[in-house]
């Protein structure tokens, strides 16, 4: 999805934004509205971030006010909780 399907989302009213936090340090942005998920791309490619702060920022900046970080344990795995959809889920408000 690029930004500019993204603020067309965001003013529906029926988009859920998620940042996906990978190995730490990189995040990317997953945007799901009327049961499908899309990543927030950018030039063909999902639009990458080295901070929570500068991936709020750009949310931000684009219209999203609130949305959920969600990251995934190695611990998830091993007791079988990955698939549970409230699992590694913290409420956030973009600035």
């Amino acid at each position: 999805m690029t930004t500019t399907e993204f603020k067309k989302v965001l003013r529906s009213g029926q988009a859920e934004v998620n940042i996906l936090a990978n190995e730490g340090d990189l995040y990317l942005v997953q945007v799901e509205h009327l049961g499908q998920r899309s990543l927030l791309m950018e030039g063909g490619m999902p639009m990458r971030f080295r901070g929570l702060s500068e991936c709020s920022g750009k949310l931000a900046s684009l219209g999203a006010r609130e949305g959920f970080m969600v990251q995934q344990l190695p611990y998830d795995e091993m007791i079988n909780n990955a698939e549970l959809p409230q699992a590694g889920r913290l409420p956030m408000h973009f600035h």
